[in-house]
């Protein structure tokens, strides 16, 4: 049985069955207004680094989803389901409880920006918390980037997510991220003012 649970920018994601077990299957949609030579290249390519990246955070101890299968010319990645709680949804029910997890979502921001590994998604939704554990998911949009500015982006998406969905407790709650943050990346201040500066831009920018 297979039922669809999210339709993303750019992939349908499934609750599905895979060999008796309960999985995500992710398929990246084909897109009629690209040649089929050219949708083929990106939908694989992008599969391909987005299975590349799941598997390579777990070296710095990142929690990720187990991928079992994986066919880039389909588009397609079957992974593990985490059976657990997305952060944005804890926020809501124990804001106490939640400002573990925002320190900890900072410091695991932290260890990919140390290793040059840019999440390019990181909403309150793509963390889930299972068993007093952080896991990372939907690494559609990552990639690798040595410059401050990219990881700084990274930061100011989920300093505006929060602020967004949570503006109750912004104040608290991306305070422990930026705690957590500073506590594991020795750049952090760098970053920082960084995203200072992207503030400034978007405040004084003209339409």
């Amino acid at each position: 049985m297979e039922r669809l649970i999210k339709i993303g920018a750019e992939a349908n994601i499934y609750l599905s069955t895979w060999h008796g077990l309960k999985v995500i299957k992710k398929v990246r949609r084909t897109k009629p207004y690209w040649r089929e030579e050219l949708d083929l290249k990106i939908r694989r390519s992008r599969t391909i680094r987005e299975t590349y990246y799941i598997n390579l955070v777990k070296k710095f101890g990142i929690l990720t989803p187990v991928i079992y299968f994986s066919d880039p010319f389909k588009g397609e990645i079957v992974m593990e389901y985490i059976k657990g709680e997305r952060v944005k949804d804890v926020v809501e029910k124990d804001i106490t409880k939640s400002y573990d997890l925002f320190y900890d979502i900072g410091r695991k921001l932290a260890i990919m920006h140390a290793h040059n590994i840019i999440h390019g998604d990181p909403t309150t939704s793509n963390f889930i918390t299972k068993e007093d554990k952080l896991y990372i998911i939907d690494f559609g949009l990552t990639f690798y980037s040595q410059r401050i500015e990219d990881k700084a982006v990274d930061l100011h998406l989920l300093k505006q997510v929060i602020k967004s969905a949570h503006p109750k407790y912004f104040e608290e709650t991306f305070r422990k991220v930026i705690d957590g943050y500073s506590n594991v990346y020795p750049l952090a201040n760098k970053i920082l003012e960084n995203v200072k500066e992207i503030e400034r831009r978007g405040r004084y920018a003209t339409f």
